[in-house]
């Protein structure tokens, strides 16, 4: 008969254990989580260390970056749709400056419209455009990274200088002409039309 009784035995000492002792749970939501330094998170751009290369959006295997063009106003927006966002981290392992994105501990958010602004996360950056056909070369401060990394060697590529001189004085921009000439080679152009002015090499 007494065999009966043990198991309850054990339960009522366990729960006066248990009523007596620290609480083995969190005090979420009364007291905030705090994530782990591992926890992979949403990712945030760092707008000081972004370039604006697009990386991030090209191996995104959600498609939850996107790249945003304004060749009007010099602009690219690179932005990151939350809703689609997997958390995976293959924007942060595969970021060409290693420090432009990052993986907060930010797990959730709470809105009634998936467009509202909490949804999403911007960096913009100013846009290099060619001078001959008006197309995207690449963002400025991607130009400069490059250059920074090329050293001495980054003068044989008139855009680099040209970014160089960006530094010290204002560029004014040329006025079109009706066809490519040689004195292209020293303007901002893309590679297309840079082959054309080689190719052509008209006075």
């Amino acid at each position: 008969m007494t065999d009966m009784y043990l198991p309850k035995l054990r339960e009522i000492t366990e729960a006066l254990r248990s009523l007596f002792s620290a609480p083995y749970t969190t005090k979420f939501p009364k007291v905030p989580y705090t994530a782990p330094k591992e926890y992979r998170g949403f990712p945030v751009y760092d707008e000081e260390n972004c370039i604006g290369c697009g990386t991030c959006a090209q191996v995104c295997p959600t498609d939850a970056i996107e790249i945003i063009d304004d060749k009007e106003n010099r602009r690219r927006t690179l932005r990151i749709n939350y809703a689609s966002c997997s958390q995976c981290g293959q924007c942060v392992e595969k970021c060409i400056t290693e420090k432009g994105i990052k993986l907060s501990d930010k797990y959730s958010i709470l809105v009634s419209d998936i467009k509202a602004p909490e949804v999403f996360e911007y960096v913009e950056k100013e846009l290099a455009i060619c001078e001959i056909c008006g197309e995207v070369i690449a963002c400025s401060d991607h130009l400069q990274w490059i250059k920074e990394r090329l050293g001495a060697k980054a003068y044989a590529n008139p855009n680099f200088l040209l970014e160089s001189q960006k530094e010290f004085t204002e560029v004014a921009p040329s006025s079109p002409k009706d066809r490519i000439r040689r004195e292209d080679l020293i303007k901002e152009v893309c590679p297309k039309c840079r082959h054309k002015i080689v190719v052509r090499d008209e006075f």
